[in-house]
């Protein structure tokens, strides 16, 4: 198994904002399922997640087989989840919301597949979430029509 440290964000996608609309958004139920995909059509990326928020003591569950999302990017995905909920330095994870994170399934690529793929589905599945619509992130969304 190779586990790779993701340690950088996209610049191409709107951190500072989402972080703004995660914390005003009014969480009032004690469930909420996102789905993010990374479905670019003029450059080969692929990857799919879908992350349960449930209303308890914070948790990262990572509960989803191995053929749907490779273990490799575990990391991608929970530092996206952290650089979005801005977890201050020394807090144990995800406590300032209540919230477990459940990565519950998930779709890849072999070849079109990779750890951006993957940070760019993440931050689409909280947006997804959330409802936080920017027209940075338009781009990462497939065409509808």
């Amino acid at each position: 198994m190779k586990l790779y440290i993701h340690n950088k964000k996209s610049e191409h996608l709107p951190y500072e904002e989402i972080r703004e609309a995660f914390k005003a958004f009014l969480f009032t139920q004690d469930e909420y399922i996102g789905i993010g995909n990374c479905l670019r059509q003029t450059v080969e990326k692929y990857a799919v997640v879908h992350i349960r928020m449930l209303k308890e003591s914070g948790t990262f569950v990572w509960d989803v087989p191995e053929s749907k999302i490779p273990i490799e990017y575990m990391d991608a995905i929970l530092s996206t989840i952290k650089n979005i909920i801005n977890i201050p330095m020394g807090m144990a994870p995800f406590s300032s919301y209540n919230f477990s994170y459940q990565i519950i399934d998930g779709s890849w690529s072999p070849t079109d597949s990779s750890t951006k793929t993957f940070e760019i589905a993440t931050f689409m599945a909280i947006a997804d979430i959330i409802g936080f619509d920017h027209e940075k992130i338009q781009v990462y969304k497939r065409n509808k029509s």
